[in-house]
């Protein structure tokens, strides 16, 4: 099974300042490993960013899990808007389709931010020696909505029963079509599985 925290880090709470976004994290209940993530938009205009953190994207591990169970609340995002605020709790952000210099796509999470706005959301799957590591904004220029096949590996339902003890599954059928804004990354590309994504019907 794949472990998809990496690093180590020894503090109980880490930021990172930038002249651009701020990403800071603290633990919001360590017994359960979750975690608190807060971001802050330092720009005059309104931003949108991917999240990179334990060498991946935030997000793009068990999305097809999110997207089929609605106590996720999660959608592709057809555009994109400043991110209500609706408690740490309660706060999640959209999935988006990124693409990256290479051509290549994953899917995962995208965050936007008005001028000085500030935001936070909660993630688990973390413990005291396995901890947030390796974090940044990747800000990305987002590109109307379009079209999308996409086929998820199997895999990531599979290795979220094996680390949460449920039995969820992922969307169906598999693949189907999807309309998402397309955020252009110049970061490096990174994914976790073998998704298929194509623009166009399937």
């Amino acid at each position: 099974m794949k472990t998809f925290h990496g690093g180590i880090l020894l503090t109980d709470e880490m930021r990172i300042n930038s002249e651009n976004v701020n990403v800071s994290w603290a633990w919001y209940n360590e017994t359960q490993g979750t975690v608190k993530w807060s971001f802050k938009n330092n720009f005059t205009t309104v931003k949108s960013f991917l999240l990179f953190r334990n060498s991946y994207y935030f997000g793009n591990a068990f999305w097809p899990v999110y997207l089929k169970n609605p106590q996720f609340n999660e959608m592709f995002a057809v555009f994109v808007a400043p991110l209500p605020d609706r408690g740490t709790a309660n706060n999640s952000a959209p999935l988006c389709v990124a693409e990256f210099k290479d051509g290549r796509r994953i899917v995962c999470f995208i965050f936007t931010l008005s001028p000085g706005q500030e935001w936070s959301m909660l993630e688990g799957g973390f413990s005291k020696s396995i901890p947030p590591s390796g974090y940044s904004a990747s800000m990305v220029m987002v590109k109307p909505s379009a079209e999308y096949c996409i086929e998820y590996d199997q895999t990531q339902v599979n290795d979220w029963d094996q680390q949460t003890g449920t039995t969820f599954t992922g969307y169906s059928p598999n693949p189907s079509v999807f309309n998402s804004v397309t955020a252009m990354a110049e970061t490096e590309y990174v994914t976790l599985f073998a998704d298929v994504i194509k623009k166009g019907k399937c």
